[in-house]
């Protein structure tokens, strides 16, 4: 439970400090190139940065909450 708990504080922390610009354009943007690269997909234009940086955030956290329900609920079904 702790983990998921500081998984939220550290992802809703970065999501901040993305949003606020505590974090350079230049470094969302690389790492953003990095993970689209990855993905296949194409990087964002530099106006697009920190928006799809917090859709990035928030789909993570959104992913994740979503495998840690659905192991819940497999684990209350197998018991």
């Amino acid at each position: 439970m702790a983990a998921v708990i500081a998984f939220h504080v550290v992802m809703v922390a970065l999501g901040v400090s993305v949003a606020s610009g505590l974090v350079s354009t230049a470094r969302v943007s690389t790492a953003l190139g990095y993970l689209h690269n990855t993905v296949g997909i194409s990087t964002p234009l530099p106006g697009q940065v920190r928006m799809i940086a917090l859709v990035w955030i928030g789909s993570t956290i959104v992913i994740a909450d979503g495998c840690v329900l659905l192991l819940v609920l497999i684990a209350k079904v197998l018991q």
